[in-house]
């Protein structure tokens, strides 16, 4: 527990040449540690740059790197794992990640062959290239920072979005989107992300993510009363979209008003009776508070289905609203049906996961709930992480 210590003689090691790769990973860690910062990325940076050590630890330096917000150096050290390491997709993955907001073009080029290889990587690089293509038919670099960054939110990267965000606002201050933007990257890393909300109602307060991130904004801090004035706004500014009725629902839950909120999640299949992403929402609001599942919830998860039966996310919530209603068999076929189209669809993966407990099945619920602790949506992982630890202590790895 003395990094200070443990550093000077590690450094007496390297000036022997006796130091081991290991060393001066160790080395690293203890000259950070003991605040020498400098000297820990030197250390580092001798490390990975090193001819012929094996990559081993490159992965361990972008980790460092990352903890330390050196965002180019650990976009140094991934590129030098997929150079050594061309065909680990993990590899090869993180290194497009890290580039994307950067260097899209770099970022495509890398993240191309990738798409070929198998393996959940590959249907992550689909989504975030298609986003990359998006971002380069617009040259402006801000822009395409917002674009890419607000895929790398949704696909669980906060950190890096934030990153992206910021250089967004650096680049054009001006941008509202791209402060309200970061202001729920920050939230969504626990900070307090209103001081860049603020600075985006400022900017331009009849924005619609502006308003959007205002009304989440309110929503998390308890105070769904304030997030309604907003959403409705955007309700009677886009009459023909359903999705403000589906936010307008969830606010008025949270404020306990659950029979308007039915009424609201209605209003919203009204509006798009043909969106099957709303029908979802109508069927896990239902199912959640106990409304008559003949009346709403099951139709609702059926007409899902219908419209968008291939989609994991629908199979999943027929899944879901079985185990609702205490239905073990029928929930454990739609969601290993919603897996086998998607098998690291994290919900399903945590909803199968907490069938097979309520079957008595625990054993089965290990595999499932497992992969799900490693979710990048931080509630699904949470809630795994805790199962695990009260049905398998001891067995699981934690964190």
């Amino acid at each position: 527990g003395n990094a200070a210590s443990a550093a000077e003689y590690f450094k007496r090691a390297q000036e022997s040449n006796v130091l081991s790769e290991e060393g001066m990973l160790a080395m690293g860690d203890a000259l950070a540690d003991s605040g020498e910062i400098e000297e820990a990325v030197e250390v580092w940076l001798l490390l990975g740059e090193q001819t012929g050590q094996p990559w081993k630890y490159l992965p361990l330096l972008v980790d460092r790197f990352q903890r330390l917000k050196q965002w180019d150096l650990a976009t140094r050290m991934a590129q030098l794992w997929a150079e050594k390491d061309p065909k680990n997709t993990q590899a090869v993955w993180q290194a497009g990640v890290l580039l994307s907001y950067q260097n899209p073009e770099a970022a495509i080029e890398l993240l191309t062959p990738l798409t070929a290889m198998g393996g959940p990587e590959a249907g992550l690089a689909n989504q975030l290239l298609r986003t990359l293509e998006t971002a380069r038919q617009n040259t402006q670099p801000a822009y395409q920072r917002v674009v890419i960054g607000q895929q790398l939110g949704e696909l669980g990267y906060w950190e890096i979005a934030e990153q992206a965000f910021k250089e967004a606002v650096q680049l054009s201050p001006e941008y509202a989107e791209g402060w309200a933007l970061l202001a729920e990257a920050q939230q969504n890393l626990g900070k307090d992300g209103y001081p860049s909300l603020r600075r985006a109602f400022e900017l331009n307060p009849v924005s619609d993510l502006v308003q959007t991130a205002m009304a989440l904004y309110w929503r998390r801090q308890n105070q769904p009363q304030i997030a309604l004035a907003y959403l409705h706004v955007l309700a009677q500014k886009h009459p023909d979209e359903g999705r403000w009725y589906v936010e307008i629902g969830a606010a008025l839950a949270q404020s306990g008003d659950l029979i308007e909120a039915l009424r609201a999640y209605r209003r919203a299949v009204d509006i798009e009776p043909e969106n099957a992403e709303l029908w979802r929402a109508l069927a896990v609001f239902s199912a959640t508070n106990g409304f008559d599942p003949q009346s709403y919830t099951l139709p609702a998860a059926q007409r899902a289905l219908d419209l968008d039966g291939n989609n994991p996310a629908s199979l999943d919530t027929a899944g879901f609203v079985y185990m609702k209603l205490g239905k073990w068999e029928e929930a454990e076929q739609f969601l290993q049906q919603a897996l086998k189209v998607n098998d690291a669809y994290a919900p399903a993966l945590l909803h199968l996961g907490q069938v097979y407990l309520e079957m008595g099945r625990t054993s089965q619920a290990y595999q499932p709930l497992k992969k799900a602790a490693d979710s990048k949506d931080e509630l699904i992982a949470l809630t795994a992480q805790r199962l695990l630890e009260r049905y398998f202590p001891g067995e699981w790895p934690q964190p």
